[in-house]
């Protein structure tokens, strides 16, 4: 079966933010369990748990991480089974999943109650104040609805940079590090080239393709 490449590959900018050995981790969207296997046969961590809408792919995630839910997350009663049937985590991922829900804050609220006192959430949301707004929207006058990047058709939620910082008070987490991925287009392998340079210069949000927050409990 032939999956969307942009949602199964390893994401390493993620991964490299995790510090430590034989951790306790839940990948939260975890595609095909590339992530968990990785951090599984490196040591990084020695429990992997993964959270999957898809049953295909929740079930060969299965065969290379520790436990996978297979479910929908926006389901209360799915979101409670994770909870009672889960360990307290070191960390928590959740890399490009919340725009895809209808209560993005509502679930990182609920799977948070899984991260130990001293745990971490990572999180990576694609940013909607990206300069492939202005040209998609206001040159060619279009909102476009595609299989991946910004304008995917399945995102149900877009985020700023304010907005990813607003999300992350309004769930009481606190904001250990930010981290801005650039891309000067949507398109893979857009080359960053001297009008994206400078609209860096001016503004990095217009260029940042995602936003990479660590955040911890409030208190």
């Amino acid at each position: 079966m032939e999956y969307n490449k942009s949602y199964i590959g390893l994401r390493t900018d993620l991964l490299k933010l995790i510090e430590g050995d034989f951790n306790k981790v839940l990948d939260v969207g975890c595609a095909l369990g590339t992530n968990g296997e990785y951090l599984l046969k490196n040591n990084i961590a020695d429990t992997v748990y993964g959270i999957e809408f898809d049953a295909k792919m929740a079930e060969e995630a299965e065969k290379c991480n520790t436990k996978v839910f297979c479910g929908d997350l926006n389901s209360t009663a799915f979101r409670k089974t994770i909870i009672n049937e889960s360990p307290l985590f070191d960390y928590i991922l959740f890399g490009d999943v919340l725009e895809h829900l209808l209560n993005p804050q509502q679930v990182l609220t609920d799977l948070k109650s899984r991260l130990n006192k001293n745990g971490k959430i990572i999180i990576s949301l694609p940013n909607i104040a990206h300069v492939e707004l202005f040209i998609q929207v206001y040159i060619k006058g279009t909102f476009p609805r595609n299989p991946r990047g910004i304008f995917d058709r399945t995102h149900l939620r877009w985020f700023t940079r304010k907005d990813v910082f607003n999300l992350l008070q309004d769930s009481e987490l606190k904001l250990l590090n930010y981290i801005r991925n650039y891309r000067s287009r949507d398109a893979i392998g857009s080359k960053f080239d001297w009008k994206y340079k400078l609209l860096k210069l001016i503004n990095k949000d217009l260029v940042t393709f995602q936003h990479i927050v660590v955040c911890t409990h409030e208190n």
